[in-house]
């Protein structure tokens, strides 16, 4: 018995990346053919008010209004090595974006070089995210009862089709954040740190695990306890934060963190009440699917609080929890009052679902029911931009 439940164990972290694999490679195949009628560059949602049409490469489509986030990782993608605020036609609309690097970064080196592939390496390195997302969520739960489950409950986030779906940072980010989190568990802190630092360009919200794990080192600290801990695990990260804002600062001429903190940081918990009063007031599909989603969200908030006293689940999994579950109830009505499917909240998405799931359920009814969310969720995206 304990071979087969060994044996389910190893194939788990196979199954649900090949899973998530393939259900978002249908996704984005339908969304490039039907949606985007072929034109792979169209999903970056490059608009009007950021990109000068005559300065744009003639190979990327452009949208009418403002567009999306998604093109400026587009536009750093094309060349990660120029921070400045306008090249390619597009201008980047505040100094933050360049703190954001790493996946376009990765998008430019999958392109070798090659301008026109950058709107299809995008994709594939979201892809290939979201595929690690599902593995790695299932090497962390690997002592649940189904592990396989808990990974692609985490790779088919429901925010995650809107971030692969828009070329946007948050898969790639919490990819490097999972493998940051299995490398510290199996004692490599060094390496943990790298990878940390590395999820930290990709999204500053990705500070909370090392920020989790480094008030843990320093209250033993002041308890006069001796940590285990390697402080290089979040020592590396931070480092790797302050030196990255100090070369924008001596590019740009800026702080980049300065405009990010002030367009998402809102009095705590009066966004969320003023966002919810917002999306009831007109009860059409938009809406309704944001407030089934939020109800998701809250129900594994909720299994998550209800099980920070289990012993099976690590410290610093409750800290990062409590921290981020802090950020999400201070986020601005930027976040509150528009429908971008809480991509903006998907670390507290993770930690509760591992958080949950690492407590030893003994019923997994939750799990199907945040599939459901997302199968509803996908579904405007793949008739929508």
């Amino acid at each position: 018995m304990h071979t087969a439940t060994t044996s389910s164990s190893q194939r788990a972290p196979r199954v649900a990346a090949l899973t998530v694999f393939v259900g978002y490679l249908l996704y984005l195949s339908e969304r490039t053919i039907v949606v985007s009628k072929g034109n792979i560059s169209s999903l970056a949602l490059i608009g009007t008010t950021f990109a000068n049409r005559k300065q744009l490469p003639a190979y990327l489509y452009q949208h009418r209004g403002n567009g999306y986030d998604g093109q400026f990782f587009l536009r750093l993608a094309l060349d990660p090595f120029d921070l400045g605020m306008h090249a390619f036609g597009i201008t980047l609309n505040g100094a933050f974006r360049d703190q954001r690097i790493v996946y376009p970064f990765l998008a430019w080196v999958v392109a070798l070089g090659h301008d026109h592939w950058v709107p299809y390496t995008l994709v594939i390195v979201n892809l290939a995210a979201v595929t690690v997302i599902a593995a790695m969520g299932a090497k962390l739960a690997r002592d649940t009862e189904h592990p396989a489950m808990v990974g692609i409950l985490l790779g088919g986030y429901f925010g995650y089709t809107m971030s692969t779906g828009r070329d946007l940072a948050e898969p790639t980010a919490a990819a490097l954040l999972l493998i940051g989190m299995y490398l510290f568990e199996q004692d490599h802190a060094v390496l943990a740190g790298l990878v940390f630092a590395l999820s930290a360009l990709a999204l500053e919200t990705e500070l909370i695990v090392p920020i989790a794990l480094g008030l843990i080192w320093i209250i033993a600290l002041i308890r006069r306890r001796r940590s285990v801990m390697n402080p290089l695990v979040f020592i590396i990260p931070g480092l790797g934060a302050i030196a990255l804002q100090l070369l924008l600062r001596e590019v740009l001429g800026r702080v980049a963190l300065s405009g990010d903190l002030r367009g998402n940081l809102g009095i705590p918990i009066y966004s969320v009440f003023v966002g919810i009063i917002h999306h009831l007031n007109t009860l059409d599909v938009t809406n309704l699917i944001w407030l089934g989603q939020l109800v998701i969200i809250v129900l594994f908030v909720v299994l998550a609080g209800a099980n920070l006293t289990n012993r099976h689940v690590p410290l610093y999994l409750k800290v990062a929890w409590i921290l981020m579950l802090a950020l999400t109830i201070s986020l601005s009505g930027e976040v509150w009052n528009n429908s971008s499917y809480f991509r903006a909240t998907d670390i507290l998405w993770l930690t509760s679902v591992l958080i949950w799931s690492r407590s030893e359920p003994n019923r997994w009814w939750p799990a199907y029911l945040g599939y459901l969310a997302t199968l509803v969720s996908v579904t405007p995206l793949l008739v929508f931009f």
